[in-house]
């Protein structure tokens, strides 16, 4: 009998990293979210309105309380940290790995600020500036968890 058979829940545990992915993506997400709501408040740029909004979601009233809206921002974070953990205990390489994501997810400023007048514009540098900064700083924290989850797993405690 393999020892997956004989020991299922390590199995699972190796193939699915919910616990590691959920906590990377609501610490990163809590950051990120933290981050831009500083930014706005003292810079006016409504990078934070952008990263709550959610008029482009069919099926969903436009305005929904603050809370809410942030934890619809927390479950695209732990998905991507759960993406993100999966992929680094495949292929390593976990702060170089969280930067790409980081990177990648600044992208979403392109098709989402179209999408709602309570948005900075397409054309705006300073909203982009601020919003490309928040997301690099979510990858590097990505990495940062990724790094320490990577290094725990190589070197586990034994007690």
């Amino acid at each position: 009998m393999s020892d997956a058979v004989r020991h299922p829940s390590r199995s699972l545990k190796s193939s699915l990293p919910l616990f590691s992915g959920i906590i990377t993506g609501i610490v990163s997400g809590v950051f990120l979210g933290l981050f831009l709501k500083v930014v706005q408040t003292l810079t006016d740029e409504k990078v934070y309105t952008l990263l709550l909004n959610i008029d482009f979601v069919p099926g969903l009233s436009p305005r929904l309380p603050e809370w809410i809206e942030f934890s619809l921002h927390l479950a695209v974070s732990v998905i991507i940290g759960i993406f993100y953990i999966w992929w680094i205990r495949r292929s390593g390489r976990p702060f170089s790995r969280g930067i790409l994501i980081g990177a990648a997810s600044s992208l979403l400023y392109l098709p989402l600020s179209p999408l709602s007048p309570r948005v900075p514009d397409l054309n705006d540098a300073g909203a982009i500036f601020y919003w490309v900064v928040g997301h690099l700083l979510f990858g590097t924290l990505l990495g940062l968890c990724g790094k320490y989850i990577h290094a725990k797993k190589r070197h586990p405690v034994h007690h």
